[in-house]
């Protein structure tokens, strides 16, 4: 990757502290689109990669373009870059702008960000001048960014004390800096346990059901994307899904020898501002992704995988464990577009085994019953609404019931839940109490004024359910059990929810895979 040059951790610190002042400013809050495209264009060219900040290649990777667009009809990248020229001077035209000691730029007829020091930038001990991006040769496999700096300055840079003259000579207000690649190769002990990464994260990341999500980390290639504005379904936890790696790229992640489930989280965020009426954005971005050369998914289009954009996704792959070498290797590998993922997890289980999806409806933080199981918060969803109940119609029913807390929230309306699984049989139990029609809650009426149908993959399971009348009455916990349901080809358990007089409803849902 040609290049790269030296700028330390410092001056990328100060460069995007810039960055973000200009996303807050009034001269860009107004513009999401402009917005996007300062913090890509800067982003890109911090890491190295600013050789690909061409038209063709902003168009497909930040603005989902197709591969063979016309860029005489479509202009957006050419207006963007223009409008954000015009954004920058503005902001710099001000007071708190001109103030800053590092400013960005954009200059004329590039896509190429520039960063200039007012004053002289703030360097990190070490003997090592600051120098003009050169092109250099990435380090071989396995070597550190050191090969660069010590044992390849020969090669690359010629001799020391030219260029540190050279580097002197140059005013300071116009030097161009962009960082190294980073070393991608795996250091420190082999992880164990559970793995969960957030990609495009810089600090840990607790969830709705209190998981740890560690740094993005072990990765090499592509480039991260920020969207952290964008509303994203079929989760309560959005933040997991708003700063994809996008690009060619792979992750080798240092494992202890076992076996994984692994859940690979995506969410097609960057073609929801330009699609048209007619389209809905599938096939703009297809690629493969691989696990120590075995491939996972094949022409994998997240938005035809999801049925839309700004939708979490997620698939699950049982039996993953390192390769030889101890590390786990990953490639997402574009075909049209740029290939992407938003978050990996790596759960420790025993081998053939699947961990069971336990969701408790309407809960926002996950909960133990009785038995030490855990239960999800309300996860998978799409369209309802929750409700927590003040008092807990199975309590005042049976009290002392075992796990009657369960039913103290419930998910109600036309809603489905997408709960992901790898191939396999499964077995799904539905759990319902009648809450609120009867004569002791706030509802009306009693047996036939709920009455709903329940669909697996469009297959239906309940036709015409009452809750009431089969469970004998309000407030009294009722199992529905179905065994040897697959996924779909999607790896999705799809369960719809159809009210047909009043409102569907749900407390919980487990499904656990039936073992032969």
């Amino acid at each position: 990757m040609g290049g790269a040059g030296l700028l330390v951790e410092s001056q990328q610190q100060d460069i995007r502290d810039e960055l973000n002042r200009l996303l807050e400013s009034a001269a860009f809050r107004g513009s999401k689109r402009c917005r996007e495209f300062l913090q890509y264009i800067v982003e890109q060219t911090v890491s190295g990669e600013s050789g690909s900040l061409k038209e063709r290649a902003i168009g497909m990777e930040l603005f989902g373009l197709p591969q063979d667009f016309d860029s005489s009809q479509h202009t957006i990248v050419r207006v963007t870059a223009s409008e954000t020229r015009k954004k920058l001077a503005l902001y710099y035209q001000s007071e708190n702008g001109a103030a800053h000691a590092v400013r960005i730029d954009l200059p004329p007829g590039s896509y190429n960000a520039e960063f200039r020091w007012i004053e002289e930038p703030r360097t990190e001990p070490s003997p090592a001048p600051l120098i003009e991006a050169v092109d250099v040769e990435a380090p071989p496999p396995g070597l550190s960014r050191r090969w660069l700096l010590a044992g390849g300055a020969t090669a690359l840079l010629g001799t020391a004390g030219g260029l540190w003259l050279w580097a002197r000579s140059e005013p300071e207000a116009t030097k161009r800096f962009t960082a190294p690649v980073p070393d991608p190769t795996p250091t420190g002990p082999a992880l164990s346990g559970h793995v969960r990464i957030r990609v495009g994260s810089s600090h840990p990341y607790v969830d709705r059901n209190g998981q740890t999500w560690e740094v993005d980390k072990y990765f090499s290639g592509g480039i991260t994307r920020s969207r952290a504005s964008e509303r994203i379904v079929r989760t309560l936890d959005p933040d997991i899904y708003r700063h994809p790696r996008i690009g060619d790229f792979r992750y080798d992640i240092p494992l202890v020898a076992g076996n994984y489930e692994m859940h690979l989280h995506f969410a097609e965020t960057g073609l929801s501002d330009f699609i048209s009426a007619e389209s809905s954005g599938e096939g703009q971005r297809v690629f493969r992704v691989s696990a120590n050369g075995r491939i996972l998914l094949d022409y994998f289009d997240v938005v035809a995988d999801a049925a839309g954009t700004n939708i979490s996704n997620e698939r699950v792959f049982r039996d993953i464990s390192p390769a030889g070498d101890g590390v786990l290797h990953l490639a997402f590998s574009p075909i049209r577009g740029s290939a992407m993922v938003s978050a990996i997890e790596l759960l420790a289980v025993d081998p053939g085994t699947v961990q069971p999806i336990r969701v408790r409806s309407g809960w926002p933080t996950s909960w133990r019953d009785a038995a030490g199981r855990q239960w999800r918060a309300d996860s998978y969803f799409l369209g309802g609404n929750a409700l927590v109940r003040r008092t807990n119609p199975a309590r005042e029913s049976e009290p002392g019931a075992p796990n009657d807390a369960l039913y103290a929230s419930e998910r109600w309306g036309h809603f489905s839940y997408a709960l992901p699984v790898p191939e396999g049989r499964y077995r799904v139990t539905l759990k319902f109490c009648e809450g609120h029609y009867g004569p002791r809650n706030t509802g009306f009426g009693g047996i036939g004024s709920r009455v709903f149908d329940v669909h697996c993959n469009g297959v239906a399971l309940l036709k015409d359910f009452d809750i009431m009348k089969e469970a004998g009455g309000e407030g009294r916990p009722l199992d529905r059990v179905f065994t040897g349901l697959r996924p779909n080809a999607q790896g999705k358990i799809l369960l719809t929810f159809v009210p047909n007089k009043g409102m569907a409803c749900v407390n919980g849902i487990e499904v656990v895979e039936a073992r032969s």
